[in-house]
């Protein structure tokens, strides 16, 4: 099992209206520190947040405690002039846990509403103490073969093309793909997932997005911290055999 927090600031596009026209500046300054705050708390306790539409974040968060997620959002409703509410899901694959996590905050009401502070899950036994599985994708030699020779913004539609492949791809096996800057992706994955599954998924990305290859690392920890660690390790163990494996996967 895996446990997820969906994670969603109140009444944002409301509070935006009130901070006047010459406003988008402040508010992406606002999103910044809300995210940075948000990381530094989940760390502490071994989870990762993610920024996806950054008003609404994901975050990893086996082990993590009921009560700790409400300190969370007591301490940042301190911090800052907003709140946020959270919804708490678990499944057997990050999407179902995505997705139960969704739906027990949007029961509790509109994110566009009077509605906040809101800690909302399904009455299950939290936390949920279990090994997470990640995988860190890679491009094979992405700085030389765009960001050394093309244009940056062709280099950002084409990776959020490839993004999206890689979303969707991952999706088929029931998890999730973050984009974490440069030409990196990080996919959190079943834990029963067996690592040939993605296989497909890398074939499908490297025949729609030519001449890029991908390579993976594959880490399982206590945590998404740990899990992220052992990934980065079997990623550079691929790049100092220059790229002869694609996927090598650490479990202890």
């Amino acid at each position: 099992m895996i446990q997820l927090t969906y994670i969603q600031i109140d009444n944002f596009g409301p509070f935006t209206e009130e901070m006047g026209h010459n406003r988008e500046h402040r508010i992406q300054i606002l999103l910044s520190k809300i995210f940075i705050f948000l990381q530094k708390q989940f760390n502490r306790h071994g989870g990762l947040v993610f920024s996806a539409a950054r008003d609404n974040m994901i975050a990893v968060s086996n082990g993590i405690s009921i009560k700790n997620h409400q300190i969370i959002i007591d301490k940042l409703e301190k911090k800052f002039p907003i709140t946020i509410s959270i919804g708490i899901g678990k499944g057997k694959t990050p999407l179902e846990a995505q997705i139960e996590a969704s739906k027990v905050l949007i029961n509790k009401g509109s994110a566009q509403s009077s509605r906040k502070k809101v800690l909302a899950y399904n009455g299950h036994k939290l936390p949920i103490i279990n090994d997470v599985k990640v995988a860190h994708i890679d491009i094979n030699y992405y700085t030389k073969l765009a960001t050394d020779v093309n244009p940056f913004y062709k280099n950002y539609i084409d990776l959020n093309r490839a993004y999206l492949t890689l979303m969707e791809g991952f999706l088929t096996i029931g998890a999730l793909c973050f984009f974490n800057g440069g030409d990196n992706f990080i996919c959190v994955c079943p834990p029963s997932m067996d690592p040939n599954e993605i296989r497909p998924i890398m074939t499908l990305f490297e025949s729609k997005h030519e001449p890029w290859k991908l390579k993976a690392g594959i880490g399982v920890g206590k945590n998404i911290l740990e899990a992220i660690s052992k990934a980065n390790i079997c990623l550079k163990e691929i790049r100092d055999q220059h790229n002869k494996k694609q996927i090598i996967i650490l479990t202890s």
